[in-house]
């Protein structure tokens, strides 16, 4: 039994607790200032005079949209209508000193997830970025709210780093949360900051420290300082000796919630009216959208592993981009895992669902801005899936003028294969400030998912000025002295190995080589070692094909099991910075050799590297093999790949080629012997046309200096027929 003496100094230290820290529990504001806002305020307190107008010239109404979270179900919101009207009221009252009110923007919107509805964490704030309405304040509401292990009221985005406040439902409801959050917003620190050092109590140094405002004394922190009476119960003192005599009613202090009556002091509301005329005035002109989170460190990557990021599904288009994982619901279309990672965005054309996904549904997702520096060389790198039938288009648009207007710079259309394609889009031209936008337009029907993953944003380098690798032809290597000048990477899963005379697993890879005693594989036993979907990359050394014409790689492969993966040809034109995807294979092709050949004609004129990309199966059933590899190259001959389709006699020539400068010369005898006009169509390496020249001469002179290096067609087209020859130009 315990002593009375024991028992009094335990109430008198539990009666001291409850005095000194019993209201240290009520949950603080999870606001932060960014990096070198002390900075920001100084030069904004230098255009605020003291006896500034406090007040708007003419009152203005802010719009608010309000999103509400609930239970995945639909249930359980997070607060009601009713209580969203407190929170107006309350904001309504406090900012009505400067001239504001506010008003509802739109019907509320829910955000239907049940983790978030529980306890919505800070570190998911960046997934908020998809909800919000542009022209608006966006308040958000949750069941609870925490900063990692710790229980917050809120935290709002101070201006330029985003436009909108989290609350807790509770604390929505206490009379000053809400009005303390949008004061960040408007760029009010606490009262107690310490961001540029802590402020005197005699105010010696009011305008460079602590919240920046001399007319709110000198703040020690006030958690648990204030009695129930609002009055401040502390005895600490400032650097000076001074004892703090801080105000316990402002509202942007940590006094208790029921005592920050006091509004907001003068240059407070000062500092409140200029953000709103500056960094806020999208608020009153909805023209003029909020400054956008920007994207300016690069290399820059996103791959929807914690959601969309900075990147948001537009307004006004037919469907959304879909953050999506291990494969999409339809069968026969879209992909069945990510290209990086575990998530991918891709766009649902389904039509058993609203809004019905297909056909021509268009879906838009809108890039932050992206602050491209002057003079360099960047590249916009992505990989696309575009599996089914019924496929439709992926573009990629740009905008110079904050979105104002946006132009195509790369499309793909219909099926490319269920296999994941890599996308280099030239971003040299511009510099600055641009955004830009994935649109995805679904095709006739349901089998048209198409899928986006692993997004970068990196300045590309210029191609190997010298190579000392393959530079004669023909090249082979059949792997019987171990894998030669090529590399494995190691960035990559597992390895491509050296082997012989079958492999280690039973009913999977070959039995014995094609040239010789050995081939190389990829060993896909284990779990979680060699499979599933385990990646083996091998590098070739420089190709170089700056003198070839019409190189090709040719090779075999053995792609043997049930549960059979992926085998790609990659292409890099920047010393491995960046691949293309020049061919590929997936799934079981039975237990024989195959032979391939990639045509690298488009790569006539550079330096390129090649890469074997192995990706296993679902399971031990997936070892894949590559033997008898060769790269050989032809003369500059014109006829190759070409096409006629008539019987006249007539005679094609086209020179010089490959040309450097200058004009092409076309000469067709026998071709217009009638002297009827020919149409001459000049097409790129993939057939998109790049002109149409119409002729009545047998020679006809082409100026090719505003052609970039590559190989072209040329189709001549009378009433005698067609014919296709090819040239390089260099």
């Amino acid at each position: 039994m315990k002593s009375r003496k024991q028992i009094v100094v335990f109430l008198a230290i539990a009666m001291l607790t409850t005095v000194r820290f019993g209201f240290a529990q009520e949950k603080d504001c999870g606001a932060e200032p960014p990096k070198n806002y002390d900075t920001f305020m100084l030069k904004r307190l230098k255009s605020i005079t003291d006896n500034g107008n406090k007040a708007l010239a003419t009152p203005v109404s802010l719009p608010i949209q309000h999103h509400v979270s609930r239970n995945s179900s639909g249930g359980s919101p997070a607060v009601s209508s009713a209580q969203i009207q407190n929170v107006m009221d309350e904001l309504n009252a406090t900012y009505a000193p400067m001239n504001i009110s506010f008003h509802e923007y739109a019907p509320t919107k829910y955000i239907d997830k049940t983790s978030w509805n529980n306890s919505f964490n800070k570190s998911n704030d960046s997934q908020l970025v998809q909800y919000e309405v542009a022209e608006a304040i966006n308040i958000f509401y949750f069941s609870e709210v925490t900063s990692g292990s710790s229980t917050i009221c809120g935290f709002a985005k101070f201006p330029g780093t985003g436009n909108r406040a989290i609350l807790d439902a509770s604390c929505s409801q206490n009379g000053s949360t809400s009005s303390h959050e949008l004061g960040h917003y408007f760029s009010i620190l606490h009262t107690h900051s310490t961001s540029n050092g802590r402020e005197l109590v005699q105010r010696t140094n009011c305008s460079s420290a602590g919240d920046f405002f001399c007319d709110t004394p000198a703040d020690p922190r006030l958690s648990g300082l204030v009695n129930s009476s609002c009055n401040y119960t502390g005895t600490a003192t400032d650097a000076n000796g001074d004892q703090y005599q801080p105000d316990v009613n402002n509202v942007m202090s940590y006094t208790r919630k029921s005592c920050r009556t006091g509004g907001f002091s003068s240059q407070q509301q000062n500092a409140i009216v200029a953000s709103l005329e500056s960094d806020r005035s999208y608020l009153t002109s909805p023209t003029n959208p909020p400054v956008c989170t920007t994207i300016n460190n690069f290399p820059y990557s996103e791959s929807f592993e914690s959601g969309l990021g900075d990147w948001t599904n537009a307004t006004g288009d037919d469907i959304e981009w879909t953050r999506d994982s291990n494969g999409t619901p339809s069968s026969g279309t879209g992909p069945s895992t990510a290209q990086n990672g575990s998530f991918y965005l891709y766009t649902e054309a389904s039509t058993n669902v609203t809004p019905a996904g297909s056909p021509n549904k268009t879906a838009i997702l809108n890039s932050p801005c992206i602050d491209l520096p002057q003079a360099s060389n960047m590249s916009l790198e992505f990989g696309y899936h575009m599996l089914g039938r019924d496929i439709g288009t992926i573009e990629v648009l740009i905008s110079t003028n904050d979105g104002t207007s946006y132009t195509s710079i790369w499309s793909q259309n219909g099926d490319k294969g269920d296999t994941w394609n890599q996308a280099i889009v030239n971003l040299s031209g511009y510099s600055g400030v641009i955004k830009l936008q994935f649109k995805g337009t679904t095709g006739a029907s349901w089998r048209s998912d198409m899928a986006i993953d692993n997004i970068k944003i990196k300045e590309t380098t210029t191609n190997p000025s010298s190579c000392n690798g393959i530079t004669s032809f023909p090249y082979s290597e059949s792997f019987e002295s171990g894998i030669g000048e090529w590399t494995q990477e190691t960035s990559d899963n597992i390895n491509w190995t050296v082997d012989s005379n079958g492999t280690p697993s039973s009913s999977t890879g070959p039995s014995s080589a094609t040239n010789g005693s050995n081939y190389i594989f990829t060993e896909a036993s284990g779990s979680g070692n060699g499979y599933p979907n385990k990646v083996a990359l091998l590098t070739s050394p420089c190709v170089d094909l700056t003198n070839e014409s019409n190189a090709e790689l040719s090779f075999d492969y053995h792609m043997y099991g049930s549960n059979m993966g992926t085998l790609e040809v990659r292409v890099s034109t920047n010393d491995g910075v960046n691949w293309t995807t020049a061919w590929s294979k997936n799934g079981n092709q039975g237990n024989s050799w195959s032979s391939q050949t990639v045509n690298l004609s488009a790569y006539s004129g550079s330096t390129i590297k090649l890469q074997l990309k192995g990706t296993t199966g679902s399971s031990y059933r997936s070892d894949m093999a590559i033997d008898n590899l060769k790269i050989t190259s032809g003369a500059a001959d014109s006829d190759l790949a070409d096409n006629e389709t008539h019987t006249t006699n007539q005679k094609i020539t086209i020179y010089p080629n490959p040309i450097t400068s200058g004009s092409l010369s076309i000469q067709r005898s026998g071709f217009s012997k009638n002297g009827e006009k020919t149409q001459i169509t000049i097409t790129d390496f993939l057939g998109k046309t790049i002109d149409v020249v119409n002729s009545n001469n047998e020679t006809t002179a082409y100026d090719v200096s505003n052609l970039s290096n590559g190989v072209y067609f040329i189709i001549i087209n009378n009433k005698e027929g067609q014919v296709t020859r090819k040239f390089i130009k260099r």
